[in-house]
């Protein structure tokens, strides 16, 4: 938390596990908005995993704003930002996005992984949910698979924590202690 500025971080086995407990906060009927190109764990986890379970995924260039609000409906609850997204490195503006979603009272979430919070803190930038796949940058050395959610608000931060706890989707102290040494030299 406190390398993204945020109030509660929490750790999970991979970054997969950090998205899959954010997606579960959703239900049948509920929309997500989630930019063009996306690593392709997150496509597949959108697409194939969840694609039975009523939420339905829209995928826009999230460089068009007047694309992503036109598809901002009643039934949008997330906006999921990859900046710069794995593989093609498009980035998308973060401010931008998080006064659209702001005014919408719509939850803003961003993958962090490439540009890490050395380079840019979405929480800052106005992102309610940072992820990371820790496994890359934050680890560093190529021998820990970790994931992240950081976020600055306690009531959401609980919900997710609940998931989180009753799924399991936990790291082992051997991996906290891989990517805590990773996190020294991210710099």
């Amino acid at each position: 938390a406190s390398i993204e500025n945020g109030a509660r971080g929490l750790a999970f086995a991979s970054g997969l596990a950090a998205t899959d407990c954010l997606l579960r906060m959703f239900k049948a009927g509920d929309e997500i908005i989630a930019m063009d190109d996306l690593y392709g764990g997150t496509y597949r986890l959108f697409t194939r995993l969840y694609k039975d379970s009523g939420i339905k995924f829209h995928f826009v260039d999230m460089t068009d704003l007047e694309k992503l609000q036109s598809l901002i409906n009643e039934n949008t609850k997330l906006v999921w930002v990859e900046t710069p997204t794995n593989p093609l490195m498009k980035l998308a503006d973060i401010q931008e996005i998080a006064k659209i979603t702001k005014a919408k009272n719509i939850l803003f979430a961003v993958d962090n992984t490439f540009a890490t919070p050395y380079l840019q803190q979405p929480l800052e930038l106005g992102a309610d949910i940072v992820m990371h796949s820790a496994t890359k940058y934050l680890g560093g050395h190529s021998d820990v698979i970790m994931g992240a959610l950081v976020v600055k608000n306690k009531e959401l931060a609980d919900r997710l924590y609940f998931i989180q706890n009753s799924s399991g989707a936990v790291c082992g102290p051997q991996d906290s202690f891989l990517l805590l040494r990773g996190i020294k030299t991210l710099h």
